[in-house]
């Protein structure tokens, strides 16, 4: 068996958990750099191998796009809360982040919106030495959920604020061609 199918079968069985580097090179006979290129060099016509942080992952190619939705279609919409989404931002641009801080900036309780992100994984528990309180922050699950290789490719506030005005611009727009 070649090192590419034990690598596919392996990210397979791991699914949305997917798998460290350190996992795939103790249990197949590989080093870094080889691993590296049996995953730059993996080709199957509807599958892909991508990375997020430290963590390899098998994905379908956009050309079954159709007949996985069909299939998802079956399923109950999973969709964050506005709040929720307010928590988890306040979780990735600030984590550590405590409770407190989080409510603090919400200025509501959190309870419910921290516990949903718990139990969808996209956020963690994590305690601070010196500190009674807990703290959250983003996991692995968060990066790949929103196609992330790691946090450094989180919008910016600049980034932000132009996305903001490029949608006022359309928006203005769009209302002058309905006004007409």
């Amino acid at each position: 068996m070649e090192k590419i199918d034990i690598i596919e079968g392996l990210l397979y069985i791991a699914g949305d958990i997917g798998l460290t580097e350190e996992q795939l090179i103790m249990h197949v006979p590989i080093t870094k750099q080889q691993l590296y290129n049996e995953v730059e060099n993996y080709e199957k016509p509807h599958l892909s191998i991508s990375r997020h942080d430290q963590r390899y992952f098998l994905k379908t190619t956009a050309g079954m796009e159709k007949y996985i939705d069909r299939i998802l279609q079956d399923k109950p919409k999973n969709k964050l809360s506005q709040a929720a989404l307010e928590v988890l931002s306040i979780i990735a641009y600030n984590q550590p982040a405590s409770r407190a801080m989080i409510e603090e900036l919400r200025g509501v309780q959190s309870d419910g919106p921290i516990s949903t992100l718990m139990n969808k994984n996209l956020i963690l528990k994590k305690n601070l030495e010196n500190e009674r309180a807990a703290h959250f922050v983003t996991g692995e699950t968060f990066l790949q959920v929103f196609g992330l290789k790691s946090l450094e490719d989180l919008p910016t506030q600049d980034d932000i604020k132009e996305q903001e005005e490029i949608d006022l611009f359309f928006n203005n727009l769009k209302e002058e061609e309905h006004d007409k």
